[in-house]
């Protein structure tokens, strides 16, 4: 099995030897401990050592909190401090002794820990997405806001299959201010900031999120075969051999490492486009975003190395000065050269490509960018509808579609690599079971990409794994699930989508579940971005929903309009929606609504809304409806709202 490396972070001990009692990682300096509620507080320490636990406020000599138990015969122990009242900070102590400890007993010192609500916020790459990839949207009120009472925890990816883990790797508890906003998830972030806000008590927050990963990766093995398609997974080789991704990750570096050089060393471009003198002028203007109107040595663009080069007229005011240049998003990676200069690179293709640019390397009048495309997979894009341009001095000048081409070499498919984290079971073990019953408030879940076309054991697979997560947990904490974002394509005629069928599924999940909600984004996305910068107001929603479930605030609507029932009356379809999903907006011409018959085919039907909980959809002529769907598409045009703002989830119901 891969080794994993535990950083020492965030504790004291203060002793005259080594401390042999010891907590998990994620007790550390700067953390947040439940509030009203005992708190489980658990370790290691020699065996039978009498354990004693304490909380002390700042300058206090008598605890606020105290617990004490034995450690076993394997030294491992577990306490629980009393419920406290939020506040803070205070000082977490773990002394270790006899009845009489001994002049050089050890105690653990735990500085700076608050008392408040805490939440666990999981998924994939849109929970893990950070500030610093939303700053063209939140760029000012990210850097103007400090709060001490929100404190964020990220767990770094990593993974094991063959059993669940005692500990787990962490970085440092950060409370948030314009410096460490930026590496903080932008769903916790704005989720946290409203939490707290309404709430007036610290929140804490543990990411634990992986980008890439299906919900399978976050059940244990138990769990996950009870399902058909895993009864026999956990036969295979990789959840016993415990030195199986090393060996495999070693294979698959040394293709990779002879595709790259292979490809080096094929490439005509590379190690001549600097040269003084070089022409470019047999290289011919493409479109960049009509990749049918790029040459290439067998008729069609492969893998391989890619050139592109465009001149820009740049003003004097930008002459020298410090700035960035925007090359959109790219497939799959690049490296951009400005004035020959070498000024940024980016792996693999989702990232927005921002790249500083330093002061005295523009010019006035006409600077060069080359941009060289290493496509591994498959042909190389630039991603329409993203910025292209460079900023500096207060102006901008914007790239254009057209750039000169070269192809450096064509290459079959890069020698694919194994994501481990990305295998069932091995999120869970590493990642959540080393928390065990940590006090929390809640929990958020913001997953499903990577299970689009899995949507028939989608809603199960989610239940499941709220349930095994609640059993671990000790209660059934409130459970919020994000809907998917819009993404890709909006189409003229209703279609088949595997993204709506999946967030289809997560409603569907989400109403099952006991003490949950759905919070949806499928509004908040953008057609060529898989990860949409709009957090602020998924947060907002996520912060509504939870507030709701975990505090009873019931004077207030939570949610867009969420549909109750579809029937045939007189010659048209009656759509109702629960009253407590607040007033429908008045619409005369809602989009986005469709039906269908025993044939199973769906057109739009024309609806409107008919008073404050109700949508009428007129029938098309000689159809009988059994079912309606609203939103149904990649990337849907969305019309049912309430009166608060808030958008009603994609779904779909049956027409009685």
């Amino acid at each position: 099995m891969k080794k994993i490396l535990i950083p020492v972070v965030a504790w004291c001990a203060v002793c005259v030897a080594q401390a042999a009692v010891h907590l998990p990682r994620f007790f550390a300096a700067g953390m947040v401990l439940q509030r009203e509620v005992p708190v489980p507080v658990w370790g290691w320490a020699d065996a039978d050592s009498r354990i004693v636990v304490s909380l002390y406020a700042d300058g206090g000599s008598r605890p606020v909190g105290r617990a004490e138990g034995r450690a076993g015969a394997d030294g491992t122990w577990r306490v629980e401090l009393p419920s406290l009242q939020a506040g803070g900070p205070y000082t977490l102590t773990v002394d270790e002794g006899g009845d009489a400890p001994a002049p050089d007993a050890c105690e653990v010192r735990l500085p700076d820990v608050l008392v408040g609500d805490v939440f666990l916020c999981s998924g994939q790459s849109n929970m893990e997405l950070m500030v610093s990839r939303c700053m063209d949207l939140y760029r000012e009120e990210a850097m103007s806001y400090t709060n001490d009472r929100i404190r964020y925890l990220k767990l770094p990816h990593q993974y094991n299959y063959i059993r669940p883990q005692d500990d787990v790797q962490v970085k440092p508890w950060v409370a948030v201010n314009p410096s460490t906003a930026p590496d903080i998830g932008a769903v916790c972030y704005f989720f946290a900031r409203r939490m707290q806000q309404e709430t007036g008590v610290p929140v804490g927050i543990i990411n634990s999120s992986v980008g890439g990963t299906r919900v399978e990766c976050w059940m244990g093995r138990a769990n996950l075969s009870r399902f058909d398609a895993y009864k026999h997974e956990f036969d295979d080789l990789k959840y016993h051999q415990e030195n199986w991704p090393d060996s495999v990750a070693r294979a698959e570096q040394r293709a990779a490492g002879a595709w790259e050089r292979k490809m080096a060393a094929g490439d005509t471009v590379a190690s001549r486009w600097r040269e003084p003198g070089y022409d470019f002028s047999s290289w011919p203007v493409v479109d960049v975003f009509r990749r049918d109107t790029w040459p290439a040595a067998d008729g069609r663009p492969t893998p391989g190395s890619y050139w592109f080069r465009q001149t820009v007229e740049l003003s004097a005011a930008m002459s020298g000065k410090e700035g960035i240049i925007r090359v959109g998003a790219l497939k799959d990676a690049d490296s951009v050269f400005v004035n020959g200069r070498f000024v940024g690179y980016t792996s693999y293709e989702y990232p927005p490509r921002i790249y500083k640019l330093p002061a005295g390397l523009l010019r006035e009048g006409e600077n060069e960018v080359m941009v060289h495309l290493m496509a591994q997979g498959g042909a190389p894009a630039f991603t329409q509808g993203k910025l292209y341009q460079i900023e500096a001095g207060g102006e901008v000048a914007r790239l254009t579609g057209r750039w000169q081409y070269a192809q450096g070499c064509a290459m079959p498919r890069k020698p694919g690599s194994t994501y481990f984290v990305g295998t069932p079971t091995g999120l869970y073990n590493a990642m959540i079971a080393p928390l065990r019953d940590f006090a929390i408030r809640g929990a958020v879940w913001y997953q499903g990409e990577s299970n689009v076309g899995q949507d028939k054991t989608y809603a199960a697979y989610l239940q499941a794994m709220a349930g095994e997560w609640r059993a671990q947990f000790g209660h059934d904490f409130p459970f919020v699930v994000v809907q998917l974002a819009g993404f890709q394509q909006r189409h003229d005629r209703p279609v088949e989508s595997g993204q709506a069928a999946l967030r289809e599924a997560q409603r569907q999940a989400a109403a099952a579940l006991p003490n949950a909600a759905l919070a949806t984004a499928v509004d908040l996305g953008e057609w060529n971005d898989i990860h949409p910068q709009r957090k602020k107001e998924l947060g907002d929603r996520i912060a509504l929903q939870m507030l709701r479930l975990s505090y009873g605030q019931t004077d207030r609507v939570t949610e867009g309009p969420a549909v109750r029932s579809a029937r045939l009356q007189d010659g048209r379809v009656v759509v109702d929606f629960d009253p407590q999903t607040g007033a429908l907006k008045p619409s005369a011409d809602l989009k986005s609504i469709a039906l269908a018959g025993a044939d199973g085919k769906y057109v739009w039907g024309k609806a409107h809304t008919d008073g404050d909980h109700r949508i009428v959809v007129d029938v098309p002529q000689g159809m009988r409806p059994v079912s309606l769907r609203y939103a149904w598409d990649d990337f849907p045009e969305c019309t049912i709202y309430n009166t608060d703002g808030l958008p009603s989830p994609s779904f779909m119901v049956p027409v009685d």
